[in-house]
């Protein structure tokens, strides 16, 4: 995995996420989307009208807002859901 990176300029770390498809390389916002088209219709859809619909610059920045809170959000989600260890 880390060599593909190396050769699409793609972080080596686990800072971001990355997605690299028959379209190229992705990263951040982008690579979570593009996942969407592999979780079934629902999300296939809604990711795919993020995608078109909202720009690259408005995505980042909720990806990384949610990347750095995360730890927050799904200590909050388990706390209000009761759900085990995510």
């Amino acid at each position: 995995a880390q060599e593909l990176c190396r050769d699409y300029n793609m972080p080596q770390d686990v800072s971001t996420a990355v997605l690299i498809d028959e379209q190229g390389a992705h990263s951040h916002s982008t690579a979570v989307l593009r996942l969407g088209r592999h979780l079934g219709r629902a999300y296939a859809i809604l990711s795919g009208l993020a995608l078109i619909l909202v720009p690259r610059v408005v995505r980042d920045v909720a990806y990384r807002m949610f990347a750095r809170n995360r730890g927050r959000i799904w200590k909050t989600v388990k706390k209000m859901t009761g759900l085990g260890d995510t």
